[in-house]
């Protein structure tokens, strides 16, 4: 994350909202790495790493990383960062944050413990209580108690679905059907046709062309028809040797209004 002229790495644990801000003088992949070293020595170390697609995650020295912690590493899909959700609110929030507070470390504080929308805040979450700040707290709120993990599951799951109506109606979204190695599609930013090699994940696929192969979203590609003869996309007919419409009279027809004959039209 870029702010104010400043580099940042961004994490956030899936589960809590906990968040991390780490100011970086490097993007290379040994600085990533070093600054996930330390958040691992002190989160512990994840099951699974969701990272973007630069190209500090996609080095050797990362891999080795992941292979020698023993964690998976996946990636989202490229040219789509809504694949990452969780991530890109992560980095709305930190910018938000630091507009508000330049103080790095005062926002973070006043965000780990301030309720999200399922009542419990990201270090209750994290670690079964709230933690002191400036601000009065009671001791009762300070001891150990961890929420019951079914309802909290619940409330999330059930604010997730109305989250995901509000989109869907929004940009009148519709479910996608999958799609299954062998299949012809059309990849319109590459304005070039492939074939799926590899479902990587639930909407993230391996393609092949004529070039290479590409990682496209489910969102980004179109399924051809079996048809071969069917109609190619984005080819613009060639209109040089076709007679020319007859033109239509522009003047109104006695009787009806010139808008009512173009409504007939």
């Amino acid at each position: 994350m870029e702010h104010d002229s400043k580099v940042y790495l961004v994490v956030v644990d899936y589960f809590s909202r906990f968040l991390d801000v780490i100011p970086l003088r490097s993007t290379t992949s040994a600085s990533i790495v070093s600054k996930l070293h330390g958040l691992f020595a002190t989160h512990g170390i994840p099951a699974c790493l969701v990272s973007d697609n630069g190209p500090q995650f996609a080095s050797a020295d990362f891999r080795s990383f992941a292979h020698l912690y023993d964690f998976s590493h996946r990636t989202s899909s490229p040219r789509y960062p809504q694949s990452n959700g969780e991530a890109e609110r992560a980095v709305r929030t930190a910018k938000e944050l630091l507009k508000k507070n330049p103080s790095l470390p005062d926002a973070l504080l006043a965000y780990r413990n301030t309720p999200l929308a399922n009542g419990f805040a990201p270090a209750q979450l994290l670690y079964g209580r709230r933690i002191r700040t400036t601000v009065m707290t009671s001791a009762e709120q300070l001891h150990p108690e961890w929420p019951d993990i079914t309802a909290l599951l619940t409330t999330e799951y059930t604010l997730q679905e109305k989250q995901k109506e509000v989109y869907d109606s929004r940009h009148a979204a519709r479910p996608l059907p999958p799609l299954e190695p062998g299949d012809k599609v059309w990849i319109p930013d590459l304005k070039k046709e492939g074939k799926v090699v590899e479902r990587l994940s639930n909407r993230s696929y391996n393609v092949e062309t004529n070039t290479g192969t590409v990682r496209r979203n489910r969102r980004h590609v179109i399924k051809q028809p079996l048809d071969d003869t069917a109609a190619v996309v984005d080819v613009e007919p060639n209109t040089a040797d076709q007679p020319a419409a007859p033109r239509r009279s522009e003047r109104a027809t006695r009787g009806v209004p010139a808008n009512r004959l173009l409504e007939q039209m």
